[in-house]
């Protein structure tokens, strides 16, 4: 439906104006029977769609229609960009909008009878309603879209299009003014393949060349912008960078400020351990040499009592000594009269079972004599 920005991307050639119309109303390959500067028309829109659907701008433009509109949103974004090429006219062509849509109108109708069915069944409303030039206003594109809607199978929306383009009408302009020079710019390039040499160059121009140098002078000036922009973030970044690398090297250096102070009260923790060990073991040293200088008066009692205990038992040993050999005859002699005694009772024993009563004398006797003996204890 964006008829008007197809036939000015034709440049001004009659049969590519009119193969580019009518492209959208034949499918396939069935081209053949048309002129050759007609099949390089319908080439040519074939390839500017294409361009278009892959640009970044038109891309930007689809994707802020999409969440409301579907597929319809690649549809409503040429037509946005019809209305935007129609309102600012001027800025790009050297010819009045008027005339070239009167221009247009005369190709189509001089070369009826080689269009399609549909764009015949399509040219008299186009032309009654001047759909070329009617786009330039939000009334001429409240009544395509209002068509369209009805005509589409599924509910598209597209009848609320305009209250979109009016919301964010900056947006979409900025986008059509990054994607037109350049689609132009890519259809000159394509004509010059059909069209070479210098005879045709004015016809295979499409913006006028003051606009061209505007348009070069702009982007040169957005690059330098970009350029100079880019710069400063790359200064800021370096800025942060060493910003972080100096903070980076400060904490490393409070780091090993705080180890190397750590280091240092645990070698001075040492160092105390060290010289409390050392007191110790010095004052161990020093005690009993102090006990002697100065001996206190539990350990002079305590002295005397291991001196008294001492004398006791040299006493003892000396008494002792001195009574070991009547002590070893005596123990000899009891030993010695106890055996006696215990054969003796013995023989007494075995002899009473024999002769108690004549016995019982003579045991007396001897015990008697056992009694008085002056070796017994």
């Amino acid at each position: 439906m964006n008829f008007l920005a197809h036939l000015k991307l034709s440049g001004d050639h009659e049969k590519i104006m009119l193969g580019n119309f009518i492209a959208d109303h034949i499918r396939g390959n069935k081209i053949h029977h048309f002129p050759q500067e007609i099949i390089d028309g319908i080439m040519l829109h074939r390839k500017i769609d294409y361009y278009t659907d892959h640009h970044p701008a038109f891309i930007q433009t689809r994707t802020r229609l999409h969440k409301k509109y579907h597929k319809y949103a690649g549809v409503i974004a040429d037509i946005f960009y019809d209305h935007f090429l129609a309102r600012n006219w001027d800025e790009y062509s050297e010819i009045s909008l008027s005339h070239f849509t009167s221009y247009s109108y005369g190709i189509l109708l001089r070369n009826y009878t080689v269009l399609p069915r549909k764009t015949k069944q399509l040219l008299p409303f186009i032309i009654m309603q001047n759909w070329l030039a009617s786009y330039g206003k939000f009334d001429g594109l409240t009544r395509a879209f209002d068509m369209m809607a009805r005509r589409a199978k599924n509910k598209s929306n597209m009848e609320f299009a305009v209250n979109d383009l009016r919301a964010d009408y900056e947006l979409y302009k900025s986008d059509f003014e990054r994607f037109f020079p350049d689609i132009a710019a890519f259809c000159e390039k394509e004509l010059t393949i059909l069209f070479p040499g210098e005879e045709s160059a004015n016809s295979n121009r499409i913006i006028k060349t003051a606009k061209i140098e505007l348009i070069i002078k702009e982007r040169e000036k957005e690059k330098k912008k970009l350029e100079a922009a880019q710069k400063k973030k790359e200064e800021k970044e370096l800025a942060k960078k060493a910003k972080e690398k100096a903070k980076k090297l400060e904490k490393e250096r409070k780091n090993k400020e705080k180890k190397l102070r750590e280091l240092e009260k645990l070698a001075e923790k040492e160092k105390k351990k060290k010289k409390t060990k050392l007191k110790k073991s010095t004052s161990k040293n020093k005690k009993p040499k102090e006990a002697k200088k100065k001996p206190t008066v539990q350990a002079e009692s305590k002295k005397k009592t291991d001196a008294k205990k001492k004398e006791a038992v040299v006493k003892k040993k000396n008494t002792t000594k001195k009574a070991s050999p009547k002590s070893k005859q005596i123990k000899k002699a009891t030993t010695k009269a106890k055996e006696k005694t215990y054969s003796r009772i013995k023989a007494i024993n075995e002899y009473t079972d024999k002769n108690l009563e004549s016995l019982k004398d003579l045991s007396k006797d001897y015990i008697k004599r056992i009694r008085t003996s002056k070796y017994l204890p």
